[in-house]
């Protein structure tokens, strides 16, 4: 279907047939034999969504060569950006995300690398609107900040998917990342990686380990309240005044209420952070950008509206789809009651500035 709004697409996900099989290539031939007789599958949460195949891929996103939706940049070229008339989709590999759930920093790191070059050599030739947003290892920052300078400068390179684990964002532990980041010039991407709560090394739930997928799902925005609230007072956006982060996939609804929890508590507590120099919604404003998908929908349209204004959409809203998942979200049924005006900047001006991206040719 083709759309006369200009639309950025800020978090599609690729796929690597074989898992690390697929990347052997991409490695070095002694890592290749480090990998032999081990699991050959990324480790994966054991609370699986109740759906056909029990994946949260789409069964009709499969590639006509019967690969999981996302393994083919031909396909998804023609089944997506060409359907939506996307200008640019930018790349996120969630499987890559599950490198977190690794508790060997060496091995998280070699896979990282053979991710970015499987994604640099597939998928970027094929088309000029694929985007990247390179994934690194966050269990070594020293070995992730090189690689970020190892590929970060190539132009279709927009951005560093930094799977979240058990540190949170705040701590010096990830400062040779941001240092890294924003010296290229990239944003922060952060995003489910579907290990949370199951791994000792993966990101945790508040209260403990949830039952079932339903309350894994609905429980993935605490993630992002932690780790913003944990950047925010430990200063980050102060000892790196350029870096940006775009959290994808968290939702927005609860962005008001935490904003508004942030600035109240600073006047109640600053003295606890002496070094923010503004209130902390104002560091969220001009650093944090998130991502439509799942969209809200509340029961009215003015309750949709008075979110957005809360958050400052304007500014902060990128829209996205999530394909080929299950939740995907489409522009044609997407913020249909929003004004044209505003419509522009999600689905379009706002990704622009923070991936830095001319009008395609």
């Amino acid at each position: 279907m083709k759309q006369d709004l200009q639309i950025i697409d800020a978090d599609v996900h690729p796929w690597v047939p074989g898992d690390i099989e697929g990347l052997k290539p991409y490695m070095s031939h002694s890592w290749q034999k480090r990998f032999d007789g081990k699991r050959a599958i990324l480790p994966d949460h054991p609370l699986r969504p109740p759906l056909a195949g029990n994946t949260s891929i789409r069964q009709d996103t499969t590639t006509p060569a019967g690969e999981p939706g996302g393994s083919c940049p031909h396909f998804l070229r023609e089944d997506h950006l060409d359907k939506l008339n996307i200008e640019y989709a930018v790349l996120s590999s969630i499987q890559a995300g599950k490198l977190v759930a690794y508790p060997n920093a060496a091995e998280a790191t070699v896979l990282a690398s053979a991710f970015n070059d499987y994604f640099i050599d597939r998928w970027l030739p094929v088309d000029g609107r694929y985007r990247l947003a390179i994934c690194v290892a966050v269990h070594d920052p020293v070995a992730a900040a090189a690689e970020i300078r190892r590929v970060g400068g190539l132009p279709e390179v927009v951005a560093v998917y930094m799977p979240l684990m058990n540190i949170l964002m705040g701590n010096p532990h990830y400062y040779p990342i941001y240092e890294a980041a924003q010296e290229m010039g990239l944003p922060i991407f952060i995003h489910p990686t579907g290990t949370e709560g199951a791994f000792q090394t993966s990101a945790s739930f508040a209260g403990g380990v949830p039952s079932t997928y339903i309350e894994r799902h609905t429980s993935f925005p605490q993630i992002a309240i932690g780790n913003l609230a944990s950047l925010l007072f430990e200063g980050v956006f102060i000892r790196f005044p350029k870096l940006k982060l775009l959290a994808a996939e968290f939702g927005y609804g609860w962005v008001p209420h935490m904003l508004w929890r942030v600035d109240q508590n600073w006047k109640q507590f600053r003295r606890e952070v002496p070094w923010l120099e503004q209130p902390p919604s104002q560091y969220v404003l001009d650093h944090v950008r998130f991502t439509s998908q799942p969209v809200e929908e509340p029961e009215k349209d003015e309750y949709l509206d008075q979110i957005l204004e809360m958050m400052h959409a304007d500014r902060t809203l990128l829209f996205s789809t999530d394909y080929p998942h299950w939740d995907s979200d489409y522009p044609q049924t997407t913020f249909t009651s929003m004004s044209t005006e505003l419509r522009q900047k999600v689905f379009h001006d706002n990704a622009a500035e923070l991936f830095n991206l001319k009008p395609a040719a």
